[in-house]
């Protein structure tokens, strides 16, 4: 009897970690296949910082150093694995592919059933804007990560109030060094702590936190002093922002909304339907716990009360509040969908929640669908989330497999020169290419943008231009919020290429850009016999 008891717990502690890792395997495989890469435009200041603390120490002379939890994982990675695409991203895929297993163990210390903490482990993974930031390079995922392990050790470890401040204390600090928004979630954790000093009497679980909170940022400041002068580096070197005149405040607090329930610049998807469902649910379940038939089974719990404090709470002063510490005008960085980050996990996993709640729900006409309604909703579910990934991911996918088809067909040409746009040719030179720079010159030209500005430089250096030299056209800049009039774009040429320019290859069209025109790599032949003016169609 003892060994059966035995074998009964053994199996359920490898289910219990079964689930888990086949999650990670499904979120891994999903933002490996919808992979998206350099597509945002301030990857190469990234690159470009990472690369060279690899090889010298940091100088903390700028507002990216100063936010070290912003490369130090990189870092490492790359002093272990090289430069390359996969070593650079692979620290971001991974902790994106982390946050169904996080929420998988929250269902469960909730006490809801393994399977259905599984699928929505699974669905959490497959969720659109959670792909969409796992598969790019976003600061904020790192930033998001550790919130999500600030609030599993707040839940996990409530009953162990000095353990659960030490925890947060340190995750709100580390998270601080990668986005000062980390006090957008100050007042929840505030009013938490207000509560249980005044009306639970129990003051160990704020004391730990603001001593440990007080010896981390201690130290830090100190080491800011000894490297940097100054106690406080932070308020004198912080990402650049500008002043919105009041005549356009109202358009600019439309941004973030938008970009939530519509969509992104290509009119491709963000969210999904996810906030659409949540806010549904969260309706019904407020309205249908006021009833006596569901007052048990469908009541506002603490769960609730925390993912929907936490999600809103960070969304409105991410909103609102001016993005500095200057008060003579009102202040906001640029508004892109990365900065949207920190709000997806709770979202995504405060709907995985309602939709098991509704699941578990004794409907007297079908009992049957208390166990199986969960398994159901949540497939179709994670069914309309890939169709929904897919779209939302697009415009990187496109621009990326016509990157390393162009990448495959140069190095099958070794030419001497490539003349591209210079955000490309920075990446061909430090990712793609890395290793050839005794084969072939790659000039950057930093001081110009505009098509038509390069097509002015394309006449200056072409004729003095090596033969062989491969010419990139189409391709060029960043996909998201990026300049699309930019680089060598010929639909945006006064004329036609010189008919030294023969086309070697065409590749997709890149529908994503407001003019849209296929990528294509050109080889200059100046010797040729045949003078044939090569069109632009």
């Amino acid at each position: 009897m003892t060994n059966i008891y035995s074998m009964k717990i053994r199996d359920n502690k490898i289910i219990l970690y079964i689930f888990p890792l086949l999650i990670f395997i499904f979120a891994l495989f999903i933002r490996f296949y919808f992979f998206q890469g350099f597509v945002l435009c301030d990857d190469p200041s990234e690159v470009g910082l990472v690369e060279n603390i690899k090889y010298y120490l940091p100088t903390f002379n700028d507002q990216l150093v100063i936010r070290f939890g912003v490369w130090i994982f990189n870092s490492i990675f790359l002093r272990l694995l090289g430069m390359s695409e996969f070593s650079f991203f692979l620290p971001t895929v991974l902790m994106s592919a982390s946050f169904g297993i996080i929420a998988y163990f929250l269902l469960i210390f909730w006490k809801y059933p393994r399977d259905h903490s599984f699928l929505a482990g699974l669905f959490i993974s497959s969720a659109p804007f959670e792909v969409l930031i796992g598969t790019l390079r976003a600061n904020d995922l790192i930033f998001s990560w550790l919130m999500a392990l600030a609030f599993f050790s707040f839940i996990r470890f409530e009953k162990k109030p000095i353990l659960q401040g030490i925890l947060l204390a340190f995750f709100l600090w580390f998270g601080f060094y990668i986005k000062a928004w980390v006090i957008f979630f100050f007042p929840v954790l505030g009013i938490y702590y207000l509560v249980q000093i005044l009306k639970c009497k129990k003051l160990k679980g704020f004391e730990s936190f603001l001593i440990f909170s007080i010896i981390l940022h201690g130290i830090t400041s100190i080491f800011w002093k000894i490297r940097t002068n100054t106690f406080i580096p932070w308020l004198y070197l912080h990402p650049a922002t500008y002043p919105a005149p009041k005549q356009q405040l109202f358009s600019l607090f439309q941004v973030y909304p938008k970009m939530v329930f519509v969509g992104s610049e290509f009119g491709t998807t963000l969210f999904g339907y996810v906030p659409y469902l949540l806010i549904l649910l969260l309706v019904a379940k407020i309205i249908l716990s006021k009833s006596k038939r569901f007052s048990k089974s469908l009541r506002i719990d603490k769960p609730d009360i925390y993912l929907f404090a936490i999600y809103t709470s960070f969304f409105l002063l991410l909103n609102f509040f001016p993005d500095t510490y200057k008060f003579d005008q009102l202040y906001y960085a640029p508004r892109i969908f990365r900065y949207l980050t920190p709000i997806s996990f709770p979202i995504t996993l405060h709907l995985a929640k309602l939709v098991i709640d509704f699941g578990n729900v004794a409907f007297k006409f079908n009992r049957s669908f208390k166990r199986y309604g969960p398994i159901l909703l949540f497939a179709v579910m994670i069914a309309a989330n890939i169709y929904q990934v897919d779209n939302a991911t697009k415009p990187g996918r496109i621009y990326r497999q016509a990157l390393l088809s162009i990448v495959r067909d140069v190095k099958g040409q070794s030419p001497p020169q490539i003349v591209s746009e210079s955000w490309l040719g920075f990446f061909l030179r430090e990712v793609y290419l890395k290793g050839w720079e005794n084969k072939v010159v790659i000039p950057p030209n930093y001081t110009i943008d505009d098509a038509k500005k390069y097509e002015d430089w394309l006449e200056k250096i072409e004729h003095g231009s090596p033969n062989g030299t491969i010419l990139i056209t189409g391709l060029s800049s960043c996909v998201h919020y990026g300049c699309h009039n930019c680089g060598f774009r010929l639909k945006q040429f006064r004329h036609d290429l010189d008919y030294d320019w023969q086309l070697f290859r065409e590749y997709d069209m890149l529908t994503y850009l407001p003019i849209p025109e296929p990528a294509r790599l050109w080889i200059l032949n100046n010797r040729t016999d045949a003078r044939i003016t090569l069109k632009i169609f």
